[in-house]
């Protein structure tokens, strides 16, 4: 069998290099985003849609799915530590379709996109096998979107 020879255009290690980091920069920006989406999602239910209206939420529950992700329990607590559902929640009259909007809105808090969520997430203990947190509603929604 003949030797074989060819060309690699450019240098092939510097573009994998550039192609991980914009890859980490981009989760790091989706990470950021999904967090200030489940944040703004936040206010929208509790406010019924009025951003002007106040609300009193400060975090939200979180625990890790078996696909590493992270879902919302129902549960936040407000300002003042009291923990509540959205289930009993004056004002929301479809829990069920609530937690739909929720879950849709923290799809990309997962283990990918770690670096750009986490600043905003607190571990909780648990005594459960899954994993506990608690995401800062404001900090979330400080976070820059670009």
């Amino acid at each position: 069998m003949p030797a074989q020879t060819y060309t690699v255009p450019g240098d092939p290690r510097a573009a994998a290099d550039q192609a991980a980091e914009a890859a980490r920069n981009a989760n790091d920006r989706l990470g950021r985003t999904a967090a200030a989406a489940l944040a703004a999602a936040v206010r929208d239910i509790l406010t019924m849609r009025d951003d002007t209206r106040p609300f009193d939420a400060a975090h939200i529950e979180l625990v890790e799915s078996e696909f590493a992700s992270l879902t919302p329990t129902g549960r936040y607590w407000t300002a003042d530590g009291t923990a509540q559902t959205f289930a009993d929640t004056e004002g929301v009259t479809d829990p069920d379709a609530v937690m739909w909007e929720l879950r849709e809105e923290s799809a990309y808090l997962e283990e990918a996109t770690r670096d750009g969520w986490s600043p905003v997430v607190t571990e909780l203990p648990s005594t459960a096998e899954q994993r506990t947190y608690r995401l800062d509603l404001a900090a979330a929604a400080a976070l820059p979107l670009d």
